[in-house]
């Protein structure tokens, strides 16, 4: 009889422990919730990009051969005194609100590579923007139409003097390069964002 008693009060103390540890448990997880909260925030990502191209439309660069003006041309299907080329800046937003007016803006240079110096001193060009000269104080506006938008280049050049010397004996060589940005009305660059959160890195041994 004793025994059963004693069993009785083993199970009874065990499902008493069970129970104490099942509360204290659920009043722990209770005060842990009670004090921890999540919450999302959405962010909007960019998923259109808007693309800037310079695309070549026409030139008798790659067929015809530059021959300075002093000399006359005896075979015009080999031979020009004026060497033209045309070009087209093409914006397209891709859907990309736009703030503000941009504008074209145009730097040319000469790359001799080194094979003789001054071209300035050789060379006249010429760069027409949808058939106006090009001036630097007035770009062109690049004018959007559903967002869209197109600016015709032309370009030619002509040798006005012949190549007398150069370095070192190298065959004269040429390259016209043009650099073509869009910029506000002020000719001010458009740059992307800084980074403003900065992020420490911790080693631990």
């Amino acid at each position: 009889m004793n025994k059963n008693i004693k069993n009785k009060n083993k199970i009874l103390t065990i499902i008493t422990i069970i129970i104490a540890i099942f509360f204290t448990t659920a009043s722990i997880f209770a005060l842990t919730n009670y004090f921890s909260k999540q919450r999302k925030e959405k962010i909007q990502l960019m998923n259109n990009l808007p693309f800037f191209t310079i695309e070549r439309t026409k030139g008798n660069n790659e067929d015809k051969i530059l021959i300075p003006l002093p000399i006359p041309n005896f075979k015009p299907s080999k031979y020009q005194h004026l060497i033209e080329m045309e070009h087209k800046a093409v914006l397209n937003t891709n859907g990309i609100e736009i703030d503000g007016p941009l504008y074209l803006k145009i730097t040319s240079s000469y790359d001799t590579k080194t094979t003789f110096e001054n071209p300035t001193n050789f060379f006249n060009l010429s760069m027409k923007v949808n058939n106006n000269e090009y001036d630097e104080s007035q770009r062109p506006l690049m004018a959007l139409k559903e967002g869209n938008g197109t600016i015709t280049i032309q370009i030619g050049i002509e040798q006005k003097e012949i190549i007398k010397e150069t370095i070192d004996g190298k065959k004269p060589e040429l390259d016209l390069i043009f650099d073509y940005e869009l910029v506000d009305s002020k000719g001010n660059s458009f740059s992307g964002g800084n980074q403003t959160i900065k992020t420490s890195i911790v080693q631990t041994a």
